[in-house]
């Protein structure tokens, strides 16, 4: 589930030079089951277009009309490749499939993925940081421990249990503690046996993209004991 398409990035341009090669060489094979797999450059896009206009509108809540024409060209383009693979030689398929494939990919990582923003609570969670006021705020979190959290918030970042985020909420000003829902209870308890005082502030809901299961933050500030 963690493993992300960037991983092989560095093997792209040796892929692309051996398909250059193979193409320029005319060694293309010709078997039938292998041309017949030419099918996905018309598959994917159409797939891909689905999916990403089913999410907008039941994650995002919103229609996406600009991923429609889109999706719409590179189907449409994913179906020339196909279809017109034998009339018009391997070169110009390969062409459009490459174009439905940046049209496609502009869609869904341009336009749909950034408008999911409950797949993505560590935005929201830096942007209330940015948002603080404080010029150098301190983090703990509690329950959600997403790498891209640390990335975000930074480096500083502190992945702990609750008793450790109330423990460092009572280092000063300027700490917050992001502690997810299921953990709360406890958290709230290690706080009054501390006597510690915190302010509660916005609560984030989400979608955890490693498990799949719905997420809700909590996020706790320090606030000044004197």
């Amino acid at each position: 589930m963690t493993k992300l398409p960037h991983y092989v990035l560095p093997l792209y341009p040796a892929i692309a030079i051996l398909i250059a090669g193979v193409i320029d060489a005319r060694a293309l094979s010709r078997k039938p089951v292998l041309e017949w797999g030419t099918v996905w450059w018309f598959i994917v896009p159409v797939a891909a277009g689905i999916a990403g206009i089913v999410a907008l509108a039941t994650i995002g809540r919103q229609f996406g009309l600009l991923v429609w024409p889109l999706m719409g060209v590179a189907a449409v383009l994913g179906f020339l490749a196909w279809r017109l693979y034998q009339a018009d030689g391997a070169e110009h398929a390969l062409l459009r499939a490459v174009a439905a494939a940046i049209l496609t990919a502009i869609a869904i990582f341009g336009l749909i993925i950034p408008s999911l923003g409950q797949l993505f609570p560590s935005p929201a969670l830096a942007r209330i940081l940015r948002e603080s006021g404080c010029a150098h705020p301190e983090v703990v979190a509690v329950g959600y421990q997403e790498p891209s959290l640390v990335f975000l918030a930074g480096t500083a970042t502190r992945l702990a249990d609750t008793a450790g985020a109330a423990e460092f909420l009572r280092g000063g000003e300027c700490r917050f503690a992001f502690v997810e829902a299921r953990e709360e209870r406890s958290f709230a308890q290690r706080a009054e046996a501390l006597g510690l005082r915190y302010r509660a502030g916005p609560r984030i809901d989400a979608i955890n993209v490693s498990t799949g299961r719905p997420i809700t933050i909590a996020v706790f500030r320090s606030v000044d004991a004197s």
